[in-house]
């Protein structure tokens, strides 16, 4: 009874939006995906998991302003506050599965894409045959968004302007074991880009920082670590979740120069 009354304010949400069927998530191939859930409280509220399809990788390969997605009164509307949500963003880049996504700068398949939390950065070494698995796991993230039956009812919220829709996906439970459906249930990528069977190893909770790392896959098992950071996502505890880029190389350069110069001029006025 109290899973129905969830639902029916998750679909009072929606109805306020004035968001129809066409705002259902599309995934495409290179897509990042955003993924919400609580581990606390009502089990009928740990079933649900939203997922923000936040568009191409490619505008976050390409330094620029910061992206912010305005997500916080559908994650808000879900779960009350994000005090106590986990949350991680991550994608992937198939080349083996069509269609291909031609706005994914990144040539090598199964090339991933994931957030760390700020503080405990992992390095991010696997090997190609060991990323497909991630890849396809991922997959099923983006398929339990738009397929009901994969990952049980789907509700639409909101789309914007800078990002697709955002869904509420209903996990299904059958006697007592999650189905390997939707985000809360599905094992991702661990310390060496293996598997676990939580999302501890990339999850962050709250209002907090995530840095976003591409990892290019290995020719040996576990060889050089080939994470790139790309920047780091920001959810704020409104909700809001919030891109910002790091800076090109030739800005650190322009920086270095400028502190150079600085001191050269300090000491030319110091020897005056």
């Amino acid at each position: 009874m109290k899973k129905n009354k969830i639902i029916s304010g998750v679909v009072a949400a929606a109805a306020l939006g004035a968001v129809n069927a066409s705002a259902q998530i599309s995934y495409s191939n290179g897509d990042m995906l955003a993924g919400f859930r609580v581990t606390s409280g009502p089990s009928s509220l740990q079933d649900l998991d939203v997922i923000v399809d936040l568009g191409s990788i490619s505008q976050f390969q390409s330094p620029g302003a910061p992206i912010t997605f305005s997500i916080g009164s559908d994650l808000t509307g879900v779960y009350g506050s994000v005090s106590s949500v986990n949350w991680s963003v991550f994608g992937v880049n198939d080349l083996n599965n069509p269609p291909d996504n031609s706005s994914v700068t990144q040539t090598d398949p199964n090339t991933l894409w994931n957030t760390d939390a700020a503080s405990s950065p992992t390095p991010h070494v696997s090997t190609s045959a060991v990323q497909l698995n991630v890849v396809e796991e991922i997959e099923t993230i983006a398929g339990s968004s738009t397929s009901p039956s994969q990952g049980g009812p789907v509700t639409d919220l909101t789309s914007g302007s800078n990002f697709g829709a955002v869904e509420v996906v209903n996990g299904v439970t059958v006697s007592g074991n999650t189905t390997p459906t939707g985000y809360g249930y599905t094992p991702t990528i661990g310390p060496n880009g293996n598997f676990s069977d939580e999302w501890y190893d990339v999850e962050n909770t709250g209002a907090s920082t995530s840095d976003l790392y591409q990892s290019n896959p290995s020719s040996s098992p576990y060889g050089t670590p080939k994470a790139t950071y790309l920047g780091n996502f920001v959810l704020d505890s409104s909700g809001d979740l919030t891109f910002n880029p790091a800076p090109e190389p030739s800005t650190w350069a322009m920086l270095g120069t400028g502190l150079v110069s600085l001191l050269a001029f300090n000491r030319y006025r110091r020897n005056k």
